[in-house]
This record gives C-alpha cells, structure tokens and sequence, in this order.
C-alpha cells in the first residue's frame, strides 16, 4: 500500500510547491494569482474563495474560512510576509518572449505589471521583482531609448536588489550596451573583457560576449568579432534566447571578412548557412527577421520553407545546425581560448 501512494504524495507535494503562496512566519497562505483573468470582458482576476486575497490598496492579505459553520475573515498585512513561493508569472515569461519577438513596447506593458504588484515585496525571498527590473532592461535596451534607460538604471542602483553580484553585473552591462550605442567601442571592448573575468554566470557570460562582439564588429575587427560571438552557441548553448543574437553577429563578421583574398574560404556562403540556421531555428525572434533581409530571396524562400516543414513535424533538413554550429567553428573558436 504506502509504494502505491508514494506518487500520489509525491504529486501532491508538486501541487503544492507549485501554488502562489505567502508565508507569514509559521503561516503559510495560498493566495489568489491577480495575473489569472477569466474570459469577461474586460477580464477580471479568477478568484478561489479558499485562497487568500490580495488587496494591493490596502496592502493586506484576506482570507476567509469556515470555523464552526461561522466565517471568519484573518487578515495579514504584507509587511508580515517573510517569504514567497510563485512559479514565474505567466505576465513575465510574456515579456521575455516579447523581447526575443522584438516586442518591446509589450514587453515593458508586462514587466511593469509584475514589478508594480511585487514592489511592496522586492526585498523578500522568492519575489520576482528584480526579474521583472532586469526584462524591463532587456525591454529599454530593445527599444534603444537611451535617456529611459539611463531613469530607470539610476533608480535601480538605488534598490537593495542592486547589491546582488549578479544584479549589479547586470547593470554594468546595460551601462555598457549605453556607450557602445554611443560609440564608445575600445572602452566597451576592454571593460566587458574585465567583465568577463570576474562573473561566473553562463547567462552574463553570453551576454558579455555579445556585447564585446557587437564593438569589435564595429572596429571592424572581424575575425576577432566572429570569435567572441561563436563562444556563445559553442559553451554558453543552454542560454537560448541570446544565441539568435550571437548567430547573427557572427553572420555579419563572416561577411565583413570576406574579400578577394579569402575567396577560396567562401566566408559569404558561411554567412548564409548562419543566417537560414537564425530563421529556421529561430523563427520568431527579432533576428530571424533581420536575417531574412540579409539573404538572397532564393535563399530566405528555402530557409522559410525548411522552417515550415519542421514547424509541422517534418524531418529536419539535412546538415541543419539547430542552433548548434559546426565543429569547425568550434575548433576556430577553442583555437582561439
């Protein structure tokens, strides 16, 4: 009897680790998700008359419960909340995938709606706050409103939050994504190698990388700038959504190293095989669109079409990298560690 119930407890404790829920000390409350809406219009919040609810002007917790056939209504402030557990809101993940789309003013209406309902709790174990701050960074950085961003890195620096290692890297980088946009390129390329030596996370590591690329490819140091942004696909490939961004850096720099005496290397066809790998791969991001204005319309037809097919469950087309480039590139790359 307890092996078969085992799973069934097992499944219970996911259901559980998996609902919204504040803790208050001992206490420890399922809550209401706000970022739930019905089908109404205009959508209104799904509302679990056993949860606890949320009332974000009074900032208090409500929760009512049947005692003795009487219900009574406890009510906790926020301040009581010592820790929260909350799978990612599904208004984050959105503004994630908006900035991959190349959606930044949604991703900004997304964000702000996360970091307006978690701000009482930004300091608080659990709370997706800084998250939201640093994909609303990633949203500014899209949307290259430069004095927005600078606003917003000003008041972030200020916050508890801005102490974390990570969090503080993370605004360096967008302080550095700032200059290169002004043309700041030796700087940016010599600060983000520094940066990159002192930062362990793969995410900031490829983001780094990235950065440095984009400066080198302006310096027009191509080879050096195919290099770093290869780097990211080859020992960062867990990172997905900045690898579109990394494939297509190196597909600029293959075509800025091209010239009569490279002929024999077919660096434009190298290109290419970079650009069809963004679209295929990579369908709906912002370089996916970008890549298809830089292939040859006979070329961009094939790679929509290929994308089609795998998109319907079709096989993948023979030599077709997923991401994943080839292993000379790699070895270029290792050869260059």
């Amino acid at each position: 009897m307890r092996r078969t119930l085992l799973p069934a407890f097992a499944l219970l404790a996911a259901a559980a680790a998996s609902a919204q829920t504040f803790v208050f000390k001992s206490e420890r409350w399922e809550v209401n998700d706000p970022f739930k809406l019905d089908n109404s219009i205009p959508p209104k919040p799904v509302v679990d008359p056993k949860k606890g609810v949320i009332n974000v002007i009074k900032g208090t917790v409500d929760r009512t419960t049947n005692q003795g056939g009487f219900e009574v209504t406890d009510t906790r402030k926020f301040s009581e909340v010592t820790e929260i557990i909350w799978p990612m809101p599904a208004r984050l993940q959105e503004a994630q995938n908006n900035v991959t789309r190349g959606e930044p003013a949604r991703a900004l209406d997304n964000a702000e709606a996360v970091l307006k309902f978690f701000a009482p709790f930004k300091t608080i174990k659990g709370s997706w706050w800084t998250k939201a701050a640093l994909v609303k960074l990633d949203a500014l950085d899209r949307l290259e409103n430069d004095a927005a961003t600078a606003a917003f890195l000003d008041s972030f620096e200020r916050e508890e939050a801005a102490k974390e290692p990570e969090v503080a890297t993370q605004i360096q980088l967008a302080r550095l994504m700032q200059r290169a946009r002004k043309g700041e390129h030796d700087a940016v390329i010599r600060e983000a190698g520094d940066l990159l030596g002192k930062v362990d996370s793969p995410e900031l590591q490829a983001r780094l990388h990235i950065v440095k690329g984009n400066s080198l490819l302006a310096n027009r140091k191509y080879e050096a700038a195919m290099t770093t942004y290869l780097r990211v696909p080859v020992f960062f490939g867990s990172e997905t959504e900045l690898i579109p961004k990394a494939l297509l850096g190196a597909a600029r720099a293959f075509r800025g190293m091209d010239s009569p005496a490279m002929r024999d290397q077919k660096l434009e066809a190298v290109s290419h095989r970079y650009l069809y790998d963004i679209i295929v791969s990579f369908p709906v991001s912002k370089e996916a669109e970008e890549a298809k204005k830089m292939l040859p319309p006979e070329e961009r037809a094939k790679a929509e079409a290929d994308q089609k097919k795998i998109a319907a469950g079709g096989p993948l087309p023979e030599g077709v990298m997923l991401a994943k480039p080839k292993l000379a590139a790699e070895e270029k790359v290792e050869a260059n560690r």
